[in-house]
């Protein structure tokens, strides 16, 4: 496992900035991981990786990428922020249906 997350480490780091991204797709087959169209597999190294190697990575719809700077850190920050504001408004009309406190 350790060989595999130095070798992603090493594959991120060369994609720094929000132009330079790199798909789980991409990054499964440099590793030699068989995959579903999930990548669950490879997105858990791809966070435990991170994590492990301290590195400001972030995501979206096109792929991972180092952050560069202040303005990619922020954009990031309130794309996740959003993320959890969707979620939280998921959440709240699930357990209001659920409840029938709709009807």
């Amino acid at each position: 496992m350790d060989i595999k997350m130095e070798k992603l480490r090493d594959i991120l780091l060369t994609h720094t900035g929000k132009q330079n991204r790199i798909t789980s797709a991409q990054i499964a087959a440099q590793l030699g991981i068989i995959e579903d169209a999930t990548y669950a597999t490879t997105r858990a190294l791809i966070l435990a990786t991170a994590e492990k190697y301290e590195i400001a990575l972030a995501a979206d719809a096109r792929g991972y990428y180092v952050i560069s700077n202040d303005e990619e850190y922020y954009n990031y920050m309130n794309n996740l922020d959003a993320r959890i504001s969707g979620i939280c408004e998921r959440k709240r009309i699930i357990t209001s249906n659920y409840k029938g406190e709709n009807r």
